[in-house]
């Protein structure tokens, strides 16, 4: 499970982006190790019960435009597809997803800090990188647990307050960047129209997320779009109503961010990935050991 692949290594603040030369490493080390397909095989493997060797499918959410500039070059040095999850409104509207403005606007903040009560009073200090990071993991934590209209509220709220303004930088993929990965091996499927947390949305608005996102890709790429991917994707994100809902979208299959190994027995609309955001290499391939050792 990957998201943004970047030319140098950021902060720790940022580690879900992982670097260009970690990316070429670990994807040099599935090639070998591992039998790359693409989501579409692994769901009919999965179906059928006919996993025979170590099999992994290469996944990105969100659609980021790096995905097309710095991740696709290596994965066609190495001959391997991939999947990416798209938040589609962010394609079309050509802003970043309201996590990553959340992300953005507690980094450039110069509030020296912010009074909340989003579940009760709290002041959080603003002052330093290490301040400004912890305020911003707790706030999505804490609208995480809110109705989806709720959350949208709080976040207008607390981007208001942090007042560092709109920033206008492009790092979506657009439509033809998609249509040109989609000739390149790469598969789409989708991630909501603007990345709620599902299991928060009133029924008619989870409708509305999963079906416009698959109806907005499949009109732009012309072909059907069958595997979705649960924003945030913990335990508590996604809910079995939820599943229902992409069943009857048309979707075949959902991948999670719980970790762990796939198998036959394994719920198709609840499968699990790995995080690979490890800069080391060998630990990387030890925590691809540690997934298969622990897991029962």
């Amino acid at each position: 499970m990957y998201h943004a692949v970047v030319r140098e290594p950021l902060p720790v603040s940022d580690w879900c982006f992982l670097s260009e030369g970690s990316f070429a490493r670990q994807i040099e080390y599935l090639s070998r190790h591992f039998s790359v397909v693409p989501m579409s095989s692994a769901v009919e493997l999965l179906r059928q019960g006919r996993v025979e060797k170590p099999t992994a499918v290469i996944t990105f959410d969100d659609g980021y435009q790096n995905n097309f500039d710095v991740a696709l070059p290596v994965l066609k040095k190495h001959g391997v597809p991939a999947t990416i999850f798209l938040t589609t409104g962010s394609m079309d509207s050509r802003e970043r997803p309201w996590f990553e403005q959340l992300s953005l606007a507690t980094k450039r903040t110069t509030q020296p800090f912010i009074d909340l009560e989003i579940d009760l009073p709290r002041r959080l200090p603003l002052r330093t990188e290490e301040e400004r990071l912890a305020a911003k993991h707790l706030i999505i934590a804490l609208v995480r647990e809110l109705p989806d209209r709720e959350r949208r509220r709080w976040i207008t709220d607390v981007m208001a307050r942090l007042g560092t303004g709109t920033d206008t930088e492009d790092t979506m993929l657009t439509w033809d960047q998609i249509r040109l990965m989609k000739q390149r091996r790469i598969d789409f499927g989708g991630h909501t129209v603007t990345h709620p947390f599902v299991s928060r949305l009133a029924p008619e608005e989870a409708v509305r997320e999963v079906s416009e996102c698959k109806r907005r890709i499949e009109e732009e790429l012309q072909v059907e779009v069958e595997h979705f991917a649960y924003p945030n994707g913990r335990e508590g994100d996604f809910e079995p109503w939820n599943k229902r809902v992409l069943q009857e979208a048309g979707y075949r299959a959902a991948v999670s961010t719980l970790w762990g190994v796939n198998y036959p027995s394994t719920d198709l609309m609840e499968l699990r990935r790995g995080q690979p955001w490890e800069e080391n290499t060998a630990a990387f391939a030890a925590k691809l050991d540690w997934y298969q050792l622990t897991d029962i």
